[in-house]
């Protein structure tokens, strides 16, 4: 390691010792001034870790020196030696650091597995991480046509008291919300922590004036934060909700139905031996991946069902699928298919490339 000298090596059980000493005269000069030290103050040893050597692992002893800064404008009066290897303060070498994030970066691996594999907390394996990202992706992504807004739930949130207030504030929060690029190659464009309008206002302010003008088109869920945030940045994009969360609602909508009729008549819950709720699970499911027989053979159980509750259910299912055949054309790249009776038929439908939500 540069600036470092070796002057001598002992065997142990768990390893080499390496015995190292300060062999950069730049080390004695004040970080603060710039000025060289003169006088010693006293000594330091350190034993910051290594990258392993095959099947061993040195173990590193760095006697170094406590200086004096002489110099009476600078506020620093003294300070230990210090070489680009072991920065000042850290008990790791950048070289360790960085092979650390360049293996979770580059190589595949887990954060929790690189850590393993190099005996360090996952903490540590998580800044290295953030740094080698830091250092090769750009500052600012490419603009987008499309961009996708989501949240995840990570771990469970943590609060600390505010000593002025007396109120307990979210130190970690649970929720981090993700930005994609839906239309282009450049996957996951940045995640905040926290799911709050605010969050996303924030992420998107610090994008210049053309990236934001650039997004015609944000999809997102079916969020009242997303989209209010949405409407005061990007005035001019297109909201779109995702599939998912469509098909999700249009099978809870389903489900209510059934199981409204069912108490409305029957004045109790569903249960085995009412057959429209053991029709639960084959009434969510979508009819283009059932085989023609199993449809036929759902509308007919629907059918002889008391017209009260077999009725209501086949409108809800038939709504359900008539929502799936209009998704269904977002893939085909062919929109004017799209045969309506309703007042939205001649509804502009947004669409953008390489995306299927």
């Amino acid at each position: 390691m540069t600036g470092l000298a070796v002057v001598g090596v002992a065997d142990d059980t768990d390893g080499p010792v390496v015995h190292l000493v300060t062999a950069d005269e730049r080390a004695r000069h004040c970080p603060d001034c710039g000025a060289r030290a003169r006088r010693s103050k006293d000594r330091r040893v350190t034993r910051p870790r290594d990258l392993s050597v095959g099947s061993r692992r040195p173990r590193l002893v760095w006697a170094k020196r406590r200086w004096r800064c002489d110099e009476l404008t600078c506020r620093r009066r003294s300070f230990t030696e210090s070489v680009p290897p072991v920065p000042p303060r850290k008990r790791l070498t950048t070289r360790l650091r960085a092979a650390a994030g360049a293996a979770v970066a580059d190589q595949g691996r887990t954060v929790v597995q690189a850590a393993r594999d190099y005996a360090l907390s996952w903490p540590v394996v998580a800044g290295a991480f953030t740094s080698h990202a830091r250092a090769v992706l750009p500052a600012q992504p490419e603009p987008v046509q499309a961009l996708g807004i989501d949240e995840i739930r990570r771990g469970r949130p943590r609060w600390i008291p505010d000593e002025a207030t007396g109120i307990w504030q979210t130190a970690v929060d649970r929720w981090h919300v993700g930005f994609v690029d839906l239309s282009g190659k450049q996957g996951l464009l940045g995640q905040v922590g926290g799911r709050t309008a605010q969050a996303v206002i924030a992420w998107l302010a610090d994008r210049d004036q053309a990236w934001r003008d650039a997004v015609q088109y944000v999809a997102i869920d079916m969020c009242t934060i997303f989209k209010s945030a949405i409407r005061r940045v990007l005035p001019q994009a297109t909201l779109v909700v995702d599939h998912f969360h469509l098909v999700q609602l249009a099978n809870q909508t389903l489900t209510e139905v059934r199981r409204r009729v069912t108490v409305t008549h029957r004045g109790r819950r569903g249960r085995k031996g009412n057959r429209e709720w053991e029709l639960r699970n084959r009434l969510t499911r979508s009819a283009a991946r059932m085989r023609g027989e199993h449809v036929d053979a759902l509308l007919d159980e629907l059918s002889n069902l008391p017209r009260v509750i077999g009725a209501p259910i086949t409108v809800a299912w038939n709504a359900k699928e008539d929502l799936l055949d209009l998704l269904a054309t977002a893939r085909t790249g062919n929109r004017s298919a799209i045969c309506c009776t309703g007042s939205t038929a001649d509804a502009p439908t947004p669409t953008f490339p390489n995306c299927s939500a």
